[in-house]
């Protein structure tokens, strides 16, 4: 019996599993087109672009949520351009890890996140800069998902 099920690079997820960077004015898609998909207000849910976690799991988002129960596939693998910050003096250098902040889902070289990929070109230390980014897909951690089972 074959066990394959799929390659694994593109995974879905409910729009109310995934962590995603919070957007100042809602989400633009429903801004746009909400009224005419029985959404009525601005909502913050992940959109197209948006670097994203779900436990262990990291990657970039496919898709605009209007509702938090819409299916939203994310893509684990690849190589993106993403919005880095520099925490450190040091900066990031080419080949360093970026991390991914669990709760905000914002990225930079704190390594109190979870790895989300390798940087392609440089940050300067303090600054926030746009650069390609190799994802991880996934990362193994020694106490799972928040601290572990029965945490």
């Amino acid at each position: 019996m074959k066990n394959f099920f799929t390659t694994g690079d593109n995974l879905t997820f409910t729009a109310s599993q995934i962590v995603a960077p919070q957007h100042a004015s809602g989400d633009t898609y429903t801004n746009l087109v909400g009224p005419g998909e029985g959404a009525t207000t601005p909502i913050n849910l992940v959109e197209d672009g948006d670097p994203v976690v779900i436990g262990r799991i990291v990657g970039v988002s496919n898709m605009d949520a209007v509702f938090a129960t819409d299916s939203i596939v994310i893509s684990t693998r690849g190589v993106y351009t993403l919005s880095v910050n520099a925490t450190s003096a040091h900066g990031i250098h080419v080949g360093e890890t970026v991390y991914i902040d669990p709760v905000q889902a914002t990225l930079s070289d704190n390594a109190a996140g979870i790895p989300f990929g390798c940087a392609l070109q440089p940050v300067a230390g303090g600054a926030t800069t746009t650069i390609q980014v190799k994802l991880f897909g996934q990362t193994p951690d020694s106490n799972g998902y928040q601290g572990g089972i029965g945490s």
